[in-house]
């Protein structure tokens, strides 16, 4: 199997799925809550990154600038849906202000320092990082919420758990994966099965995350369906 034949069956498998998640988004909207329309923002966005990179891709030749803005985007949405989730007002003001220097970031990277036509690593990691980050104070803040316990409430029993972790594990792959394909790409030695390894494990975590963003829907639905 070519490299464009493996691009193409990895998007559309991945695609395929996405588009299959975003349906019981698209039936529930009206009654979603802000974190869960964040999220469903977040799963349209993935949809458009994958459709999008490989269009690109055939009619241009590269699409690294596309992967770049995408990643700017997927910040934004994400900053929104850690700003409903963490209670800290500190941190809340932080998540406010970031995408602002991820903007910058963006900027400084594609236009100065890897350029437009090489996947920018700087500030795509810099994305994973920081959303690693939320995560993890997400989790702790979830940890420590006395007033779970006093409810009697298990913290796997509530959607926005299951959204984390779904945003939580991709980041974690996501992290290496900006790591690592600047410098595959720019080497011939054994290039397609390194990327072939590369995109097969990231394909793999962004289905199991897709799956977790369902899960966590579903959860949502259930407590609404008990409140009511």
């Amino acid at each position: 199997m070519n490299l464009d034949l493996y691009y193409w069956t990895c998007y559309t498998v991945m695609t395929g799925i996405e588009l299959l998640v975003m349906i019981p988004f698209i039936t529930n909207f009206k009654s979603l809550d802000a974190p869960s329309k964040w999220i469903f923002a977040y799963v349209i966005c993935s949809v458009v990154f994958a459709t999008g990179s490989w269009t690109i891709n055939k009619i241009f030749g590269n699409n690294m600038w596309f992967f770049s803005m995408m990643h700017v985007i997927q910040f934004g949405i994400l900053s929104a849906f850690y700003w409903y989730c963490i209670k800290n007002p500190a941190i809340r003001s932080f998540i406010k202000f970031m995408p602002f220097v991820m903007l910058v970031i963006f900027s400084l990277d594609i236009f100065k320092l890897e350029g437009i036509k090489s996947y920018n690593s700087i500030s795509a990691g810099f994305k994973s990082i920081v959303i690693l980050a939320y995560g993890a104070i997400y989790f702790l803040q979830l940890l420590q919420d006395k007033s779970l316990l006093e409810r009697s409430i298990y913290i796997n029993s509530l959607h926005t758990f299951w959204y984390n972790a779904g945003i939580f594990l991709y980041s974690c792959t996501s992290f290496f994966f900006t790591i690592s394909y600047n410098l595959v790409q720019g080497s011939k030695v054994g290039r397609f099965p390194v990327i072939r390894i590369i995109l097969s494990t990231n394909y793999i975590v962004a289905t199991i995350t897709m799956i977790l963003l369902y899960i966590g829907l579903t959860k949502y639905k259930k407590s609404r369906y008990a409140a009511s």
